[in-house]
């Protein structure tokens, strides 16, 4: 007969065991497309993706509206609401409010550099982005990815670039896969496509080993101008076991935005912070 504390030990074995055949599952995973297309079928695909490059240059336009964010990683877990305008290529500002209107957040980013005024703190903080993730445990991948297309759900694909045409195993749509080089490394981009609207329904980021960088999910698309927006955008896959996700409301396209407006100027009398 075992006594208890062999007993245990098996059970703790056991559990070792089955974490361990969990992951190895999970690296195993199946993925959402199946057989590629036949190359009539798969023309037809990149006639149809050049017209949604078409779409997208006549989509640039900047837009505005209230926002929603829910972070979370191994580390905290954030949430915040505000006010948020985008402009083409690169351009984002956050104002985030008190109840009674006023601002007590603001954060403008060119992708490269941000500007930061916390009222509250009486601070202001400059510098590249990239110093900004490190001291807040952003993952890489979200600090790299091109935010405006994200967020606006754009679909620009060079035909150059496309490895793959395949069908989505629940009949969503096509699942267009391209490569591409940014600074010497090489990334995959699994694109899931709707065949009818032409809306992006998933965005998959994989490094040269098939490692998931990032996976951005789009729902609830709406017509905004003469252009489509999604309102909920999920992103997950990222290092530290990090999520976001995104809801849009209230979204306008906004007449006479340009850059001079992404370009805070520090108050007076408050703390000036730069990052290197």
């Amino acid at each position: 007969m075992c006594s208890w504390n062999s007993w245990n030990r098996i059970c703790n074995s056991t559990t070792i065991l089955l974490v361990l055949f969990c992951l190895a599952c999970s690296g195993c995973a199946r993925k959402p497309w199946t057989d590629p297309l036949d190359e009539k079928q798969a023309e037809n695909t990149i006639q149809f993706l050049k017209s949604l490059n078409s779409r997208a240059e006549t989509c640039q336009e900047g837009i505005d509206g209230d926002i929603s964010l829910f972070y979370r990683n191994i580390f905290e877990k954030k949430s915040v609401n505000g006010y948020f305008q985008i402009l083409s290529p690169s351009f984002i500002k956050l104002i985030v409010s008190n109840p009674l209107g006023q601002p007590i957040l603001v954060v403008t980013s060119d992708q490269h550099t941000f500007q930061l005024i916390t009222t509250l703190e009486r601070r202001y903080i400059t510098g590249r982005v990239s110093s900004y993730g490190l001291l807040h445990n952003i993952p890489p991948a979200l600090l790299r990815g091109d935010w405006v297309d994200w967020i606006r759900g754009t679909v620009r694909v060079d035909p150059s670039t496309i490895t793959d045409i395949r069908r989505d195993r629940e009949n969503r749509g096509t699942w267009v896969t391209v490569q591409t080089t940014a600074d010497n490394i090489l990334q995959k981009t699994h694109m899931l496509i709707d065949s009818g609207e032409g809306d992006l329904l998933s965005r998959r980021i994989e490094n040269d080993a098939g490692k998931i960088l990032a996976e951005i999910t789009y729902e609830d698309w709406m017509p905004v101008g003469y252009c489509r927006q999604p309102y909920t955008i999920n992103i997950s896959g990222l290092e530290y076991n990090s999520t976001l996700a995104v809801k849009l409301s209230h979204v306008l396209i906004a007449e006479n935005l340009n850059r001079s407006g992404f370009r805070l100027t520090a108050p007076a009398n408050y703390v000036r912070q730069i990052l290197p």
